[in-house]
């Protein structure tokens, strides 16, 4: 074995590779919520494209409709269109989850 001017021991080096595997199922994990929230996100928002559709449709109502057709549909939003889209990620709790995830993890290994 070729000397590379950094003596590493059979233990540092299993010990850097046990870091690396946690790492790694780290990263796994967080592009996984990444993800989900990113998919919950676009849930929102689309959610939200159709109340603002339905808020235009109500405010410009269709010229094709004759008088007979029209109706006064009444919709009643629990939250105001103005805070659809806002949300708050309480991370402390995904910390919490990912930390007791990595403890159970290394007590596997």
């Amino acid at each position: 074995m070729a000397d590379s001017g950094c003596p590493v021991s059979k233990s540092e080096l299993s010990a850097l590779l046990k870091e690396q595997r946690q790492l790694k199922a780290t990263e796994t994990r967080l592009k996984s919520m990444i993800d989900k929230i990113n998919n919950h996100l676009n849930q929102l928002l689309v959610e939200e494209l159709q109340l603002k559709s339905r808020e235009l449709d109500h405010q410009y109502p269709s010229s094709s409709a004759g008088p007979a057709m029209k109706t006064s549909i009444k919709t009643e939003s629990l939250v105001p269109s103005d805070q659809i889209n806002q949300q708050e990620l309480n991370l402390n709790i995904q910390h919490t989850k990912l930390m007791k995830s990595l403890e159970e993890s290394e007590e596997d290994e």
